[in-house]
């Protein structure tokens, strides 16, 4: 009984690391959990955006194939460059602080592939916190009383891409953009423009199989080596 145990630990050990990608990858109650980084592109009254980077957890559960709900969340920082209102320099540089959290409702277009086109679309809400450089002093709030509220939401949607190593192990790329979020991300509220940003991000996730599915894997190793 021992070596019997021995043997289905060390198969399933061996499955879990070297599963075949011709299975079903997006199987239905599959929940996969991993880490992205991002890059946003950010829209403002600055003239000149600068690479705004940052990172965050990604969550994925498989409601049935062809259909998942995904979730990102995350921190980023927003930086530009120059704010002037006429020949004035209101602003040298601008550095806002950004802690998102994002819910989709997707569509899987391959769920039994190695690789699988998805589009999706959902909400988004931000905490900003921005702040500006002013005659070189760094740290400044440019318009305090724009910033009575800093919560701000919006609807967002997107493409991107799972490719998948192996049933447990995905690598995924994703576009998304939104409806502008607010007039005071970039922290000035006088400007034009509705500030807004897109976000592409690149992330690795692994996956958790359903409960038939491993009751189904156990049962016919047993049955194999009885």
């Amino acid at each position: 009984m021992k070596s019997l145990v021995l043997r289905l630990s060390m198969i399933l050990a061996v499955c879990l690391l070297f599963s075949a990608v011709s299975m079903g990858q997006m199987r239905s109650n599959k929940f996969g959990v991993g880490a992205s980084g991002s890059y946003f592109l950010l829209q403002s009254d600055f003239s000149t955006a600068s690479t705004s980077i940052g990172g965050g957890i990604d969550l994925s559960y498989s409601v049935m194939e062809y259909f998942s709900i995904r979730s990102s969340m995350g921190l980023g920082m927003l930086e530009a460059k120059t704010l002037k209102a006429g020949a004035v320099t209101l602003a040298s540089k601008m550095q806002t602080t950004l802690i998102f959290g994002n819910l989709y409702l997707t569509a899987d277009l391959s769920p039994n592939g190695e690789f699988n086109p998805f589009i999706f679309v959902g909400g988004s809400g931000i905490f900003i916190d921005p702040r500006v450089t002013v005659s070189g002093v760094s740290g400044q709030i440019l318009a305090p009383s724009s910033f009575r509220k800093r919560l701000k939401g919006t609807i967002v949607g997107g493409v991107g891409f799972d490719f998948f190593v192996s049933e447990f192990l995905s690598f995924t790329v994703a576009g998304e953009i939104g409806l502008p979020y607010s007039d005071v991300i970039d922290g000035y509220a006088g400007g034009s423009k509705k500030d807004s940003y897109q976000r592409i991000s690149l992330g690795i996730k692994y996956y958790f199989f359903d409960q038939d599915f491993i009751t189904r894997l156990l049962k016919a190793l047993e049955e194999r080596y009885k």
